[in-house]
């Protein structure tokens, strides 16, 4: 991300946002190793920042699983092992289910018309990047009805602890027509208000999609 798109969004997003999203995306792509580390100088220079904001988007990133800090050693990229990700996968159950559960009497029409939207465009993606970007549009329009937006920023940190796996691993080739044909099951739920029905879809999707993470070779 050059300097000056930095700096240009910063009117919109603080100094910490902007930098946690570059790194983000880095880690998400694959272009930050698990296990490497983040050298807090160099990104406060690339920037033309202090390395006070570079510390809060580590902090940030912290939170969200994708970095871990060490005192006196610094910042490094994760590399959560299996035990991490089934913990996660479990935790993303019991959350989305929740979500799903409270968003399914108040669906609107514009709200399952974007839903459709959304998963007609998973249908021509080959680009693994995109397709993981858009299941990940899909699944929160899915529990934006449910209007509690903490429940929704646990579910979009968790999302993010795994989504370097969905970028690097999982093609739509391979992984997308059984997870586009759960997905049509789960909106079909959801147009008939059947709540118990779009949650145990939910739940097996979710369950389906931790049986292909658990399948790569992720160093514990």
């Amino acid at each position: 991300m050059p300097e000056r798109v930095a700096a240009s969004q910063s009117k919109y997003r603080t100094a910490p946002e902007v930098v946690a999203e570059y790194i983000r995306d880095a880690i998400y792509r694959n272009e930050l190793r698990p296990g490497q580390q983040l050298q807090q100088e160099e990104l406060a220079v690339k920037f033309g920042i202090s390395r006070i904001p570079v510390r809060d988007a580590l902090r940030q990133l912290q939170g969200e699983g994708l970095v871990e800090l060490y005192p006196n050693r610094g910042a490094f990229v994760s590399n959560p092992g299996v035990e991490e990700l089934r913990e996660v996968f479990g935790l993303r159950i019991l959350l989305e289910a929740y979500a799903l559960r409270m968003a399914v009497p108040n669906f609107t029409k514009a709200e399952l018309e974007l839903c459709a939207s959304l998963l007609a465009q998973l249908e021509s993606i080959a680009n693994r990047a995109d397709w993981s970007r858009t299941d990940q549009e899909f699944h929160a329009a899915l529990y934006a009805p449910c209007r509690q937006p903490r429940t929704l920023g646990l579910i979009d940190n968790l999302r993010g602890s795994v989504n370097r796996f969905y970028y690097l691993y999982l093609s739509p080739e391979s992984y997308g027509p059984d997870c586009l044909r759960e997905h049509r099951q789960i909106l079909k739920a959801c147009q008939k208000k059947d709540a118990d029905g779009a949650v145990a879809l939910l739940e097996r999707h979710l369950r389906n999609a931790l049986k292909e993470v658990e399948s790569i070779s992720v160093q514990p």
